[in-house]
């Protein structure tokens, strides 16, 4: 039985339409949206998502907050669940589920660029979190170094702790700031591949990821919203400003990553850039 029916059988009168087809599992919590016509049936029916996930609690997602992303939740049934422990292709994440955002939506994402890591790479996370990319790349990936950026302190914290779970603490160097100045500061010159793994505001870190390429050159994973149908100029942006900042681009390949919106995409474009 498929969520919505059970939901459908379990609280009579609610609108087939509208009831979630599925809701998020992670660490043995559910995390559910709801349309703004249910929210007054939200209790009721988190109590029976509760019941057919089997999960130790259910909250709202309500939406993510600034820069840092930081997810705004509402416990609707079972007792408050804080920090937990999410298992993924051989990789183990902690993290505080209130607090910090992980997106279940990016496992194939994540396992593609571990599997394009090569042996001896020196990899640059921009974006780390709680080391969504960093963890497999350097698990399956046996890449010499990950540069590891965060600019949230509770994030970067569960990112050293995870690097420890995860046996990789001498292949991980987690960088605590702004991944603008630390990759230009700190890591000019020294990755072959970077991974950008963030929307809204990506292009801005840009100049700063280019910075921190082999003078031979590298590779780009960058990740931003496109709208349907609007991917290639999106795939324009990118480029013309990776020329401005002086260098040689070609296109590798994009790749849509999941549905945002209805009118928009989270895509991935992947592209080989070198110094003039």
């Amino acid at each position: 039985m498929e969520l919505r029916d059970f939901l459908e059988a379990r609280i009579p009168g609610a609108p087939r339409r509208l009831l979630p087809a599925r809701a998020k599992r992670i660490g043995g919590v559910a995390l559910l949206r709801l349309r703004p016509e249910l929210e007054e049936l939200g209790r009721e029916l988190a109590e029976a998502v509760k019941e057919f996930y089997r999960v130790r609690a259910v909250y709202l997602i309500r939406g993510v907050e600034g820069v840092e992303r930081m997810p705004r939740l509402e416990l609707l049934a079972g007792e408050p669940v804080t920090e937990i422990v999410h298992r993924e292709y051989g990789c183990v994440y902690k993290l505080d589920l209130t607090r910090l955002m992980f997106c279940l939506g990016n496992s194939f994402e994540r396992m593609r660029i571990a599997g394009l890591t090569s042996r001896g790479e020196v990899v640059v996370d921009m974006f780390a979190g709680v080391g969504q990319f960093t963890i497999p790349i350097a698990v399956l990936g046996e890449p010499e170094k990950v540069y590891a950026i965060e600019i949230n302190p509770v994030a970067h914290r569960y990112l050293l702790e995870n690097a420890g779970l995860n046996g990789v603490e001498d292949r991980v160097e987690a960088l605590l700031g702004d991944c603008r100045e630390v990759a230009s500061e700190r890591l000019a010159g020294a990755a072959d591949r970077v991974v950008m793994g963030y929307f809204g505001g990506t292009i801005e870190a840009l100049p700063a990821a280019l910075s921190t390429l082999k003078p031979e050159g590298g590779l780009i994973h960058f990740h931003e919203l496109a709208r349907r149908g609007g991917e290639e100029d999106l795939i324009s942006k990118i480029m013309r400003n990776a020329i401005k900042c002086g260098f040689q681009v070609r296109l590798i390949s994009w790749r849509t990553v999941k549905s945002y919106s209805r009118t928009k995409n989270h895509v991935v474009v992947d592209f080989l850039a070198a110094k003039e």
